[in-house]
């Protein structure tokens, strides 16, 4: 079982100063992988979600600068509002200078406002990810040329080239998602009540077996929790400024977490991403080292000293 925290990037606690010293402590603490999120451009019609989003890859940066071993990713960013070209050689200097220890999480995006103030089209914006996966895997690779309906290049040389392959996760539940996913390293679903997530991770397995020479994809799901009181029910956003609407809230103490979360490691669950839902630095510090002792309840694997080698 691994396990990811989410970096205190957007609401009232976050903060440059912060995200580093958070990303320490889960590095200490012994979480395997540290994470950010991706919005652009924030609708006005999203009441109470903040508009305040940096951008993931500096993020990421800085969380590199200050870290040695933990892993550096996405949850989700969405390539369709970015230059592939561009994102290709952006997030291969990232991970050369962070010794491959990227993530990349990826999705096909779903806000129409957000694809349409990008300039980009919503349709067939599943297409154009795969082009741009196939892309970013052929210019890494070090191919000087590619062709596809969304993403083509010729004769030119993308440098610094990763650490190592970069792994791919796909963010999404969707049959889509799933299918893109078993042609993957990772499957990074939102939580579901148990009996959903097994569902889906089932149909996951299933694709897999379609896919020739396909490896084993990580099963992760993103888990937005509360230790402790739950927050009231009338808007997380304007509470903490996080959070995607009435999207479930893990809430409870830590061996009720462990309890829920037993379910979910005996059907399959291979990684959980956290995300804290705090509103200040003192209940960012109070949830990780609750979630450091989650972490120890569900069964922590032993960590190396650098990050793991890649499949």
């Amino acid at each position: 079982m691994r396990f990811g925290l989410h970096l205190p990037q957007l609401g009232r606690a976050a903060g440059l100063d912060h995200i580093v010293r958070i990303a320490r402590r889960a590095e200490e603490s012994g979480f395997d992988d540290v994470w950010v999120a991706d919005h652009v451009a924030v609708p006005r019609s999203l009441v109470g979600m903040p508009s305040f989003f940096p951008e993931p890859v500096p993020l990421l940066s800085a969380a590199a600068a200050h870290t040695t071993r933990v892993g550096l990713g996405t949850s989700v960013l969405v390539p369709a509002y970015r230059n592939p070209m561009q994102f290709a050689k952006q997030w291969a200097t990232l991970d050369w200078m962070s010794g491959g220890r990227t993530i990349l999480g990826v999705g096909a995006g779903w806000l129409d406002e957000e694809f349409e103030a990008c300039g980009v089209p919503m349709h067939r914006r599943g297409r154009r990810l795969d082009d741009y996966i196939g892309g970013w895997r052929a210019a890494w690779a070090g191919a000087e040329e590619y062709a596809s309906e969304h993403f083509t290049f010729s004769g030119v040389r993308v440098k610094p080239a990763p650490a190592g392959p970069v792994p791919i996760w796909i963010g999404g539940s969707s049959p889509g998602a799933l299918r893109r996913a078993a042609r993957c390293e990772g499957w990074m679903g939102t939580w579901a009540p148990l009996e959903v997530f097994a569902e889906r991770l089932a149909e996951l397995r299933t694709h897999e077996h379609d896919v020739s020479g396909s490896g084993r994809t990580v099963a992760s799901i993103h888990m937005e929790v509360r230790v402790g009181s739950p927050l009231g029910g009338g808007g997380r956003w304007s509470e903490v400024g996080d959070g995607y609407g009435d999207r479930p809230v893990a809430s409870g103490s830590v061996p009720q977490l462990a309890e829920l979360l037993g379910g979910y490691v005996a059907a399959g669950l291979e990684h959980v991403l956290f995300v804290p839902l705090a509103r200040s630095e003192a209940e960012w510090a109070h949830h990780v080292e609750a979630l450091v002792e989650l972490r120890s309840l569900l069964g922590a694997r032993d960590h190396p000293d650098v990050h793991e080698p890649r499949r």
